[in-house]
This record gives C-alpha cells, structure tokens and sequence, in this order.
C-alpha cells in the first residue's frame, strides 16, 4: 500500500465527499467488472475503512458522503446526457448504484461528455459545501472512470457551469481543493493532461508527479487524496539474467571426419551415352528413334487371330439361317 500523491495514509475518522463520475457507455461496460474489484471497492473501502457492510451508515452530516454521476455521449439524445444519484453515507447502498448501472450505447462515438459529468460534480460539491456547514471542510475527492477522451465542446446540462469545457472544469476542481483522481483501462493522453491541469494550487499543496498505480501494465490509474492497492503494471518488474546456452564438445584436435563410402554409379547406358559430334537435337532425335524400336521389338500381337469357321462340336447342327 502507498498513499497518493497526497492527502491522509489513513481512513480512521475520515469524513469525505466522494463523487464517483463514470462513462455509461458500452466502451467502458467489458473493463468495468476489473476496474470494479481492483481500484473502485478498494477505494470505498478507503473511506470506509472496511468492506462495506449493510449496516454501515455514517448520518447525514457527520460521515462519509457517497454520490454517483453516470454520463454518456451524444448518441443518447434526447434522453439527458447525465444520471445523478443523490449522496449517501451508506457505502453499500453505493455499491449497489455501481452494480445497477446499464453500459449502452456509445459504439459509434470515438469521445465521451465528460465536461456534462464533471459539471455535474461540481453541483455536488457545491451542494455538500452547504450540507457541511455545521462540521467545516471535509475532505473532498471527484474520481472520474472512463474509457474515451473528452469532446471539445463545453457543458450545457449544467446551470452553474454551463459553457465551461472539460479542461477549465477540471482547473476549477484544483482551484477549490478537490483531489481530482482518474480510472481508466487504457493509457489515454487526453485523460493524463486533465490529471495534470487538476493539480491543485502550489500554496493549497505542493505540487508531485502523479504516480500510476495500476494492477494492468494497460489500465492507467493516477489518484490523489486517497490509498490504492500498489500493483504490477506501473513499474516493470526485474529483468533475468539470460542463461549462456551450453555450446556441445569441440571435437579433438588431429581428428577428422570420416569420409562416408563413396557408391559407384550404374554405368551410363550405351544409347544414352552422348558422341562429341553431335548436338543436342541430333542426341535427343536418336534417343526417340532408339526407344520407339525398342517399344516395337517388345510388343507382341495384342489379340490372338479369330478363325472365320470353326468345327462344329458332334451333334451340333449349323446355325439358323433366315435364308
């Protein structure tokens, strides 16, 4: 176990906002049961601080917040680009929520409306600010998980922060000390650039290169504000050292090879052998002419002779004749 690149190594005591914003497509539906049972149950068990149970509830104000954002691409219209789920303290309830979404649609589109997601989120940090006015500041962390790079174009489902694209989204997250973490099965360079523009403010904290934790040399996992399970696909593990192929023995020197028994050829038939005075076309003219009478003299008559009358056998009169 690590931490992040910030925030407590603990989760004892800990109360957090946690907003999950997920791509509710079919492109991330085949990773999503891995990315499930390796980064976002670890992650609520976090916060948490075990498996959830049933009976886990922290209140409405005193405890852990837990809050989902479904968003999807263009090709869902006209049904609205984002499904929110009101916040809980209860992380099984959460759990539940991430079992029960439906990954449709989104074969034919190569981004996602992360901009509608993320706005969304900010709404609800906005409404948990007013939520926790009785305790103070909490410790606040938005993990987005997806599979495709965001549109260019800006937020408009959203009444506070329509207009703004995804990476003056993100900006704003930093700004107001959310820990900004991403999930995603594949390393995406769009993806990576919004974890960097979410770094939050060098007075706030300072600033650290983000580290991947991720169990699949293919997924991409950058967190902050929070601990994940350290896995085996951010770092290659060590090389082996090449074993040195045994070479076979060097023959003795003064010794040689013995010659295998050379076989004496059939002599060259006498009608094949070739005079030096003739050509080419002349030898193979005469090699026919020498096969065919050869063939000729080999053959015998092919069918016996019929005799024109035969002997009629004793007491055997001579054929029917119409005549």
């Amino acid at each position: 176990m690590v931490p992040g690149s910030e925030g407590p190594a603990r989760a004892g005591g800990l109360v957090a906002d946690v907003v999950f914003v997920i791509e509710g497509t079919a492109n991330l539906g085949p990773y999503f049961e891995g990315l499930r049972k390796h980064y976002l149950l670890p992650a609520i068990e976090y916060f948490n601080g075990g498996p959830p149970a049933e009976t886990d509830f922290g209140g409405d104000y005193g405890g852990t917040q837990y809050s989902l954002v479904v968003f999807n691409t263009v090709d869902c219209a006209p049904e609205s680009y984002v499904q929110c789920h009101a916040p809980t303290s209860s992380a099984y309830e959460f759990v539940t929520w991430l079992d029960g979404i439906k990954f449709m649609g989104g074969g034919g589109e190569s981004c996602s409306l992360i901009a509608e997601g993320l706005s969304t989120a900010l709404q609800l940090f906005d409404d948990f600010k007013k939520m926790r006015e009785q305790i103070g500041q909490t410790h606040r962390v938005c993990l987005l998980i997806c599979n495709s790079p965001p549109y260019l174009l800006p937020a408009v489902e959203s009444t506070t922060y329509s207009g703004y694209t995804t990476e003056s989204l993100v900006q704003k997250i930093g700004e107001q000390g959310i820990h900004f973490s991403i999930v995603s099965p594949r390393k995406l360079p769009a993806l990576r650039l919004l974890f960097e523009k979410a770094a939050p403010p060098a007075l706030l904290e300072p600033l650290q290169p983000p580290t991947d934790v991720s169990q699949d040399p293919r997924h991409m996992v950058l967190v902050r504000g929070l601990v994940l399970p350290v896995g085996g696909g951010s770092a290659p593990g060590p090389l082996q050292p090449k074993q040195p192929v045994p070479l076979p023995p060097a023959a003795p020197s003064g010794t040689s090879l013995s010659a295998a028994p050379q076989q004496s050829l059939p002599p060259v038939p006498q009608q094949y052998q070739v005079p030096g005075n003739l050509s080419a076309a002349q030898v193979a003219a005469q090699n026919a002419v020498e096969a065919a009478k050869n063939q000729k003299a080999g053959l015998g008559p092919r069918f016996s002779p019929i005799n024109p009358l035969q002997q009629a056998a004793p007491g055997v009169g001579p054929p029917f004749s119409q005549a």
